[in-house]
């Protein structure tokens, strides 16, 4: 019987250990667990801080630009711009003008429209023409350039 006391004693032992190791363990997993979490989320906090230190930037940039396009729209300085680059244009007539619709065709019943589609095929074959020769006039410089530099097409 005296075996069998020793056992239940060391076996007490044991058990006990094993649950204070076991507790160390995992108070040990928690707290690097936590160090982690907390290490991401300073960095998280970081990066949140540039963006959005870099998005009043921006807006700021936006506003700045907005005003100065307001500033350039305004009529005085559109004619300042018109004749600083010798620039001749003026307000269009009403007949100049065509609407739009919300399908991208030409809201019907227009001047400008009616005009257009009156205007004789001649006139649309010329355009048709001049389009052409610039196209090839541009091809031909490239070819120059290229025969100047020893390509051949």
């Amino acid at each position: 019987m005296k075996r069998n006391k020793r056992v239940k004693k060391n076996s007490r032992f044991a058990t006990s250990s094993m649950g204070v190791a076991s507790l160390i363990v995992t108070a040990f997993i928690m707290l690097m667990i936590f160090f982690a979490m907390n290490s991401r989320c300073s960095t998280i906090t970081r990066e949140i801080g540039l963006r959005e230190k870099t998005l009043q930037r921006l807006e700021s940039e936006l506003t700045r630009e907005k005003t100065r396009w307001d500033e350039m729209k305004v009529p005085e300085r559109l004619k300042i711009a018109l004749t600083r680059f010798g620039l001749e244009m003026d307000i269009p007539r009403e007949d100049q003008i065509v609407r739009m619709g919300r399908t991208g065709a030409p809201v019907p019943g227009q001047l400008a429209l009616a005009r257009l589609r009156g205007a004789s095929e001649a006139s649309q074959r010329t355009a048709v023409a001049r389009a052409n020769v610039r196209t090839y006039r541009v091809s031909s410089a490239a070819s120059r350039r290229h025969a100047k530099n020893g390509v051949r097409k």
